[in-house]
């Protein structure tokens, strides 16, 4: 269900293209900005000249990941761990002329934000570890 994923999976091109994991698939699409609000969303200040590369390791070391097909999954997995946990969803919206890559965007269901319901072609449910 959750999981860690190391950062040689997402920026390394050899395990990159021999992948068939969605995971890191969707956080491959991450931009640099993305790694900041992850690490934001944690209190981790981070100088704004580092590396994608190097944001990316310090908020996965503090995240722990899985792909949603529907939001009802989303659901039920926020349902089951509020209470203990903090949690984040990065869903991948694309646009009408491009189908092959999302771009990111964050809801925090604890502040009633909504899930998308049109153009999303995944979903990251994130808890912090």
């Amino acid at each position: 269900m959750l999981r860690s994923i190391p950062a040689e999976e997402i920026f390394d091109m050899n395990k990159a293209l021999n992948s068939n994991d969605p995971l890191a698939y969707w956080l491959a699409q991450m931009r640099k900005a993305d790694w900041q609000y992850l690490l934001k969303f944690v209190d981790v200040k981070i100088p704004v000249k580092t590396r994608k590369q190097v944001m990316a390791e310090a908020a996965l070391q503090r995240f722990e990941f899985t792909t949603c097909d529907g939001r009802g999954e989303v659901w039920q997995l926020w349902t089951d761990l509020r209470k203990e946990h903090r949690t984040l969803v990065i869903q991948f919206r694309h646009s009408e002329s491009d189908w092959s890559r999302g771009l990111p965007e964050f809801v925090d269901l604890e502040k009633n934000e909504p899930l998308g319901f049109v153009n999303i072609a995944g979903r990251l449910f994130c808890k912090v570890k």
